[in-house]
C-alpha cells in the first residue's frame, strides 16, 4: 500500500501522553498514519483545514472546551468530516451529544488496539462504529423522555448539593416551581429522591464528577 493511499488520521486531545499512545498504534498500521495532533479546539480547526485528514479522533472533554462543540464546528465547515470520539465517559448522554454533534462513532479510552484500528477503518468508510452493547443501550435510552434545559440545570445544581430554596434563588423561580421540576426529573430518571437522581445522572452522563 502506498503512502498516499494511507488513511490520514488527526488526534485531538489535551493530554500529550494520550496523543503519543494513539500515534504509536496508528503509525504501526500499514494502511494509516497520523498527519496532525491538536490539543485544543481552535488548533483542531486550523490543522484540519491544513491537512484535510480522513478521520479525526476527538476527545470529548478538553481543557476549557467540549469535543462535541468542536465536532459540530468541524462538521458544519466540512460536510465530509469523519469524527470518532474517544472518551473516558460512558454515559448515554455523552454518547448522544457526540453523535448529535456529527460524530460517526464513539469509543472508550479503555479500548484495545485492534478495536481502535478497526473503528478507524469503519469511520473512514463512512460507517458508524459503537462498542458492543452500546447501540442497544442507546436505543433503549432514546425511547425514554428527554430532559428539558431547565431539568439539566437543576441536575447540575443538585450535583453541587443545593437545596430547594437555594435552587429557586439561583434559577429565579419559587420553591413550588422547583418541586414541580424535581418531580418531573425524578419520573424521567426513574428515581425517588435527590441522591438517586444525582447517581443516575452521573451514570448516564448528564453530569460528571470532575
Amino acid at each position: 500500500m502506498t503512502t498516499t493511499s494511507a488513511i490520514k488520521v488527526m488526534t485531538v486531545d489535551d493530554h500529550p501522553l494520550v496523543r503519543v499512545g494513539i500515534a504509536t498504534v496508528v503509525n504501526q498500521q500499514p494502511d494509516m498514519k497520523i498527519v496532525a495532533e491538536a490539543e485544543s479546539g481552535p488548533r483542531a480547526l486550523e490543522l484540519y483545514r491544513q491537512h484535510q485528514p480522513d478521520v479525526v479522533l476527538m476527545d470529548l472533554r478538553l481543557r476549557g472546551d467540549s469535543g462535541a462543540r468542536i465536532t459540530s464546528a468541524l462538521c458544519a465547515e466540512f460536510s465530509g468530516a469523519h469524527v470518532l470520539v474517544i472518551s473516558n465517559y460512558d454515559g448515554d448522554e455523552d454518547i448522544h451529544q457526540a453523535l448529535a454533534a456529527g460524530a460517526l462513532g464513539y469509543l472508550f479510552k479503555s479500548v484495545v488496539e485492534d478495536e481502535l484500528v478497526d473503528a478507524i477503518r469503519e469511520i473512514n468508510a463512512g460507517r458508524r462504529y459503537l462498542p458492543k452493547g452500546v447501540a442497544d443501550r442507546l436505543h433503549e435510552s432514546e425511547s425514554g423522555a428527554r430532559l428539558t434545559r431547565r431539568e439539566d440545570e437543576i441536575l447540575d445544581l443538585l450535583g453541587k448539593g443545593l437545596r430547594n430554596r437555594e435552587l429557586g434563588q439561583v434559577l429565579g423561580v419559587t420553591e413550588d416551581t422547583v418541586k414541580t421540576h424535581l418531580k418531573s426529573l425524578f419520573r424521567k430518571l426513574q428515581v425517588s429522591d435527590r441522591a438517586e437522581a444525582v447517581r443516575e445522572a452521573m451514570r448516564r452522563g448528564f453530569i460528571h464528577s470532575e
